[in-house]
């Protein structure tokens, strides 16, 4: 070969070889011009084991919730947007049977939980933990965090003794986007985790000696700077904490608002107190726009929780001078469930179902077994003595209401023992939720004696609701009473005519009764308010004889009083709560709440303390209530079966 012509050909090569280098750094962003990146942050929060769309308290597959649900909508997201982030924001391994079941069954050496099977098929990006990862204590939770292919950051838990972080507290991903022009562009995210530092306290008994909690925000504000200086483009925050504008004091459990105000951070992800944003529910948040999905400008957003809702954070960045810059951003919520279509928004990959099936089936003969059994086999726990049903609970003090309020009290005396309020005498409002009305007269609670199966748990409690612990006083106490008692019509006490006791237009799930106290409701006075929670007639008390230790109620007097996170936040329009009012926005499930309690039981016998009556007028015409057909089985002392009517309703008289 002629030494030129190879020579020029070497040259050629050279050059080509050249050529596609610099046409990689430009497509890459090499170069120093501007470039726009458009990206698709998927979040959810607070899953709880609701990985399948299978609902483990009534045994009954649901088209309400389901991450193999919420997983469709990212396929759905990922049509329009291929530039796409997914984080979890905790709480995932604890919530329901499917995770009671995983903790008692833990991955075997070297195996990956089915939890992290999950997770690293749907591609997730990081996750942080939430409060509800320390329930099973460290061994265990790290055994599952092994199987992660992905990082897991949490910055606010270090080990006892030293400031050293007992996890990665963050995280920087190298990702490469295609920008709007179609060209690839490496951005650099940084991750950084939180978790409410309570841990310490609601997980002592694991924890303690162990590990510490730091202050999320003073460890935001630490570690920011640092991950900027570490190379991130963008900072994203997974702060498993609520969102509430008080003045910061340190320590806060819901500590998400203050990381708004961090410089340096571009995205925020809340959750923990199973609410959503952006929502109504924060209209009066300082600095929240909720039609944009910011707060204080930063793009943030709370995906509720069991797998109901899917967070979107849509981001844009610019580059100029080589400098990636957040333009633009906000949220939305993809939600899994239409409620006015009643159907789901998504199908269920069934890809990803299949990926559990073996652990589903497991988990169906563990809640198909007794409450209190290990693993299938019957034991003595949890066992009632007698027929358990909310047949009068409208018209009666009645057990299925008690034992929730037994088992808040009892979750209370826990939670709250060693914090500040730990002298405030507990109280605790429960209603009945099934109990006839719209839903029909099939619509109650009815548990046969014997055994207590895990599922049962629902047919007690319907709504997968979480404890809330309220400070209220013996004035409010009684509001709250006030409100509850227009769940009866006035009765006239000198009609000889029939009178129906129940307001058809208010909801048995609003008729809380508190126990701890003793009172009874005088219906032949009218309603003090209206079931939407406006003032109806100032002048009227029907709560009489109001007592707490068997002494007349004092005004001033402070209560703990427990409840939900629907009531308490709000639900119902009752007087005197919201969030001003929580001292404690536990995130534990109610039902979890509940088999606890009938786990420590063991035997369950259904016997109400009569702490509230109705005043019933004598000498008036009949006073009738509907109920289900069965209650003529059950007929208690002054209650008398009269009937059927149209509707299928049994017709019930009480008498004084």
């Amino acid at each position: 070969m002629n030494v030129k012509n190879k020579a020029r050909r070497t040259v050629s090569s050279l050059l080509a070889v050249l050529l596609v280098f610099l046409a990689g750094c430009a497509s890459t962003g090499g170069g120093g011009g501007s470039s726009t990146v458009d990206i698709a942050i998927f979040a959810s929060s607070d899953i709880h084991n609701y990985y399948l769309d299978y609902d483990y308290f009534t045994d009954l597959p649901t088209e309400q919730n389901g991450l193999v649900r919420l997983a469709s909508a990212m396929i759905e997201e990922r049509k329009t947007n291929p530039n796409v982030l997914y984080f979890d924001n905790g709480d995932f391994i604890q919530g329901n049977p499917f995770g009671e079941y995983l903790s008692k069954n833990p991955p075997q050496k070297g195996a990956i939980s089915p939890i992290m099977t999950l997770l690293n098929a749907l591609k997730t990006d990081a996750m942080t933990t939430g409060n509800h990862e320390f329930n099973f204590g460290l061994p265990y939770l790290d055994t599952v965090i092994k199987g992660a292919k992905f990082p897991v950051v949490c910055a606010n838990v270090v080990k006892a003794g030293t400031e050293e972080p007992y996890f990665r507290p963050y995280a920087i991903l190298n990702r490469t986007f295609l920008d709007t022009a179609g060209k690839r562009q490496r951005i650099k995210i940084g991750v950084l985790g939180l978790t409410p530092p309570q841990i310490i306290t609601w997980d002592g008994s694991l924890l303690q000696g162990k590990v510490e909690t730091r202050d999320g925000y003073e460890t935001a504000k630490r570690y920011i700077p640092e991950i900027k200086a570490a190379g991130a483009d963008i900072i994203v925050v997974l702060a498993h904490s609520g969102l509430v504008d008080f003045p910061h004091k340190g320590g806060e459990e819901n500590f998400g608002y203050y990381i708004s105000e961090i410089p340096g951070v571009d995205v925020l992800i809340t959750g923990h107190v199973h609410q959503k944003f952006p929502s109504s529910a924060y209209t009066s948040l300082a600095g929240a726009d909720i039609e944009k999905g910011t707060v204080n400008g930063i793009p943030t957003v709370m995906p509720g929780s069991f797998a109901d809702t899917l967070g979107l954070v849509n981001l844009r960045l610019t580059r100029q001078d080589g400098t990636w810059k957040r333009e633009d951003g906000g949220s939305r919520l993809l939600p899994l469930y239409d409620a006015a279509a009643k159907k789901s928004n998504y199908p269920a990959d069934s890809g990803l179902s299949s990926l559990l099936a073996k652990e589903h089936e497991a988990v169906l003969a563990y809640i198909r077994s007794p409450v209190g059994s290990e693993e299938g086999g019957a034991t003595a726990g949890g066992s009632l003595t007698a027929p358990l049903n909310s047949f009068f609970s409208v018209v009666r003090d009645d057990y299925t209401v008690q034992i929730i309020n037994e088992a808040q009290i009892y979750y209370a005396r826990e939670v709250l023992a060693g914090t500040e309020y730990a002298a405030l005498p507990i109280l605790s409002a429960a209603a009945p939720f099934k109990a006839g009305g719209r839903q029909g007269p099939k619509y109650y609670t009815n548990i046969p004696a014997g055994p207590l199966a895990i599922k049962n748990i629902a047919d007690l409690y319907v709504y997968s609701n979480t404890v809330v612990i309220l400070k209220l006083n013996g004035a409010e106490v009684k509001e709250w009473l006030e409100m509850s008692a227009g769940q009866f019509n006035q009765v006239n006490p000198r009609s000889q005519e029939a009178q129906y006791l129940i307001n058809d237009d208010f909801p048995t799930y609003l008729f809380d009764v508190i126990d701890g106290v003793s009172y009874k409701i005088d219906i032949t006075q009218p309603a003090r308010y209206n079931p939407n929670g406006s003032m109806r007639d100032q002048a009227s008390e029907r709560i009489k004889d109001l007592r707490f230790q068997d002494k007349p109620i004092d005004p001033a007097q402070e209560f703990a009083v427990v409840s939900n996170n629907y009531r308490s936040y709000g639900g119902g329009n009752f007087p005197n709560v919201g969030p001003a009012k929580i001292i404690l926005a536990s995130p534990d499930e109610s039902r979890q709440v509940i088999l606890k309690y009938m786990e420590l039981k063991q035997e369950i016998v259904p016997q109400w303390d009569d702490n509230w009556s109705l005043a019933l007028p004598s000498g008036s015409g009949p006073l009738l209530f509907l109920s289900s057909p069965q209650a003529q089985d059950f007929l208690l002392p002054g209650i008398s079966y009269e009937g059927t009517n149209e509707a299928g309703y049994g017709i019930y008289r009480i008498q004084p």
